[in-house]
């Protein structure tokens, strides 16, 4: 800690480190996302369907599921039908989402499979949002532009 008592934040090895004093205290390695779901097979199913994840760990009340790239996803039961969206006065937005290379081709793969999708937002990047089975708005992010 500095004299004001807060922890200093820098990089050590990886911007993934935090230190103090020039020590490292941790390293974040990977990171998941709770997704609520009323059935899990039917959500296991989808999103291995649909955004070509696979299932790492199952239990009776969750998931594990993971990408290629080494995303990990926890389907949850949810007895309450909760969804993981925020809403704003605008309405609802996606707390969550995933950056893919190409957000068009992405976009009408999601359509010619027959799911329905939002229109594509150009704020620091494309992107744009779909609902899983239960409601959970899911966002698919095109990277900020190049300058």
């Amino acid at each position: 800690m500095g004299s004001t008592g807060r922890i200093e934040r820098g990089f050590c090895k990886e911007l993934t480190h935090f230190q103090r004093g020039g020590r490292c205290l941790m390293e974040l390695l990977s990171g998941y996302i709770y997704i609520p779901v009323t059935n899990l097979e039917r959500s296991v199913e989808w999103y291995a369907k649909y955004l070509h994840f696979e299932t790492a760990f199952e239990d009776p009340l969750y998931v594990e599921m993971r990408s290629t790239t080494g995303i990990r996803i926890m389907l949850i039961v949810s007895e309450e039908a909760v969804n993981s969206q925020m809403t704003y006065s605008n309405g609802p937005q996606a707390a969550y989402g995933f950056v893919v290379p190409d957000i068009d081709q992405a976009r009408q793969w999601l359509m010619d499979h027959g799911i329905e999708v939002r229109r594509i937002s150009n704020y620091q990047g494309k992107s744009f949002g779909f609902y899983d089975p239960d409601g959970n708005i899911i966002e698919l992010w095109s990277d900020y532009p190049k300058a």
